[in-house]
């Protein structure tokens, strides 16, 4: 016997054939080899078989049943296919029409087209019921597979719906990686456990870039600017913090500008980073003069260097909280209004519908920003009254 094996796929591929006459009985596509064929149906769902070269005219019969006969593109009525499969159940139209809410004739009219398009007769008509004919029998086969694989394509897209599975892809900047990123995964998978996250981590540039490429779902950025491709749809207001070493100099709170805050030693990241092009601008029209001792693509490289060789490390304090209340580090009283606006956006491509998975994950983060915004200053507060000295 010929073997079919069904299974969904989201684009039509057909393989190459000929057509051959079978004792006059139908026309098949007889195969050379082992090879894949597609089955195309309405609405843009297709089936492909997997069929192993007939040896006999009664096999290749089986085959001409379900398989296209007449032209590559051939559509199968999902609907036609429906209502067989249910007159085949109940051994009546009139039955199958009643359990469908349909007219008798409209079923009638959808199995007629169906015969025609397969270019055989499916059922015996008699004034008890109907009956399968051979070729009814073998269809009213193979459509129980296709109906059950319809089936289980619903299935996998409510769950899409109902959020049990999926995966959301996230760009981020480094800044949030260590505290708010992770522990809001966390929270929603505690929720949706069942729903995957690839992430990367990348300076803002790169995170705009992958947004443009569709290479990342959603992205998080800070200071985002105009760009053609990419939009905002949430903010999280982070401040940018210079903090030095506990024994630093400027531990104790005296009030600084930024001019002379780069006349210590500070590190920076490179600059595709937007705290390294908030500095630079800002610096620009101060004519301050920015001369990092190190300049890095890591956030924690810095840290650890600042920490180890006392320099100043721009960062909001979300990405410092460990150094801050492990007393690693201290925040400088930098007098700086353009750093206290800065801010984090959640940022995806203009136009792009994203899967209710990532939808509902973004407003989840949404959400949660207040909050972190809230942590963010109680953490800042304790720290200014822990290391700076009273007015």
């Amino acid at each position: 016997m010929a073997l079919l094996f069904f299974s969904i796929v989201t684009a039509p591929s057909l393989a190459e054939g000929k057509v051959n006459k079978v004792s006059g009985a139908c026309r098949t596509i007889t195969l050379l080899s082992t090879s894949t064929m597609a089955l195309h149906f309405l609405p843009q769902v297709a089936l492909t078989c997997e069929v192993r070269v007939a040896k006999s005219a009664t096999d290749h019969f089986a085959i001409c049943a379900i398989i296209v006969r007449r032209r590559p593109g051939y559509a199968m009525n999902l609907n036609g296919l429906k209502y067989f499969l249910e007159v085949a159940k109940c051994k009546s139209i009139r039955r199958a029409a009643e359990r469908q809410h349909i007219a008798a004739s409209a079923i009638s009219r959808q199995i007629s087209a169906l015969e025609h398009e397969l270019d055989c007769v499916l059922l015996d008509r008699r004034s008890d019921g109907v009956t399968l004919t051979e070729a009814g029998v073998r269809l009213w086969k193979h459509g129980l597979k296709i109906e059950a694989q319809l089936r289980l394509v619903q299935s996998d897209i409510d769950d899409l719906k109902a959020l049990h599975r999926g995966a959301i892809r996230i760009t981020t900047v480094e800044g949030i990686t260590e505290n708010f990123l992770p522990e809001v995964l966390t929270e929603f998978n505690q929720l949706y456990p069942d729903v995957i996250f690839e992430t990367t981590v990348a300076s803002r540039d790169e995170t705009v870039d992958a947004l443009d490429r569709y290479d990342a779902d959603i992205g998080f950025v800070y200071d985002f600017s105009n760009h053609h491709a990419i939009e905002t749809f949430a903010d999280y207001r982070q401040a940018l913090i210079p903090f030095v070493p506990t024994d630093h100099v400027l531990s104790d709170g005296q009030e600084i500008g930024l001019a002379e805050l780069l006349e210590y030693d500070h590190v920076l990241p490179d600059d595709s980073f937007g705290i390294s092009q908030l500095i630079k601008r800002v610096a620009k029209k101060e004519k301050a003069k920015v001369a990092p001792r190190t300049v890095s693509n890591s956030l924690q490289f810095l840290r650890s260097y600042a920490i180890r060789n006392n320099a100043v490390f721009f960062v909001p304090v979300q990405a410092v909280y460990s150094e801050v209340t492990g007393n690693a580090l201290a925040p400088v009283n930098l007098q700086c209004p353009a750093f206290a606006h800065r801010r984090l956006s959640i940022a995806r491509r203009r136009q792009r519908s994203l899967s209710p998975a990532t939808t509902l994950f973004a407003k989840f983060a949404e959400e949660h920003f207040m909050d972190w915004e809230a942590r963010d200053a109680s953490a800042l507060t304790a720290a200014r009254q822990k290391w700076w000295a009273p007015a």
